[in-house]
């Protein structure tokens, strides 16, 4: 199965302010990149180097963070381009999504994912053909 792992995942798995919900990330996708094909985006990808480098108590090094990204960019990554957006800004009207949050699910959707794992979209909403699930809720 075809996944997205929207940003916040990805960044809790590095925040130590809170170990628990790390290591439970940590597991989890553990879990999720060994029996399915991940999906990512551009945007996760610039997302993360923001958060790693100006949030996280302490942030990552110059060499952490080129390591991160590397490892990223292995899995399929979807490219923000101008179909793209327009297509987002549609979604963003039909769905009520926020800017950034359409162009999560467009990205995910474009790239035939079946689920977008994400706490930021409402647990158990469909978007066209995308289910969304926090793995955080319960």
């Amino acid at each position: 199965m075809r996944v997205f792992i929207d940003t916040n995942l990805w960044a809790y798995r590095l925040d130590q302010r809170e170990p628990a919900k790390s290591e439970r990330m940590h597991q989890w996708l553990a879990n999720i990149v060994a029996d399915h094909e991940v999906v990512i985006s551009t945007q996760v990808l610039i997302e993360l180097r923001s958060v790693v480098s100006r949030k996280l108590q302490p942030p990552l090094s110059d060499k952490q963070i080129a390591a991160l990204l590397e490892a990223l960019a292995g899995f399929e990554v979807v490219s923000t381009d101008a179909n793209l957006i327009l297509d987002a800004h549609q979604l963003a009207i039909r769905e009520q999504l926020s800017w950034f949050d359409a162009l999560i699910a467009e990205a995910a959707i474009r790239s035939r994912c079946s689920v977008l794992y994400s706490e930021d979209f409402g647990h158990g909403r469909r978007i066209a053909s995308l289910d969304v699930v926090n793995p955080l809720r319960g």
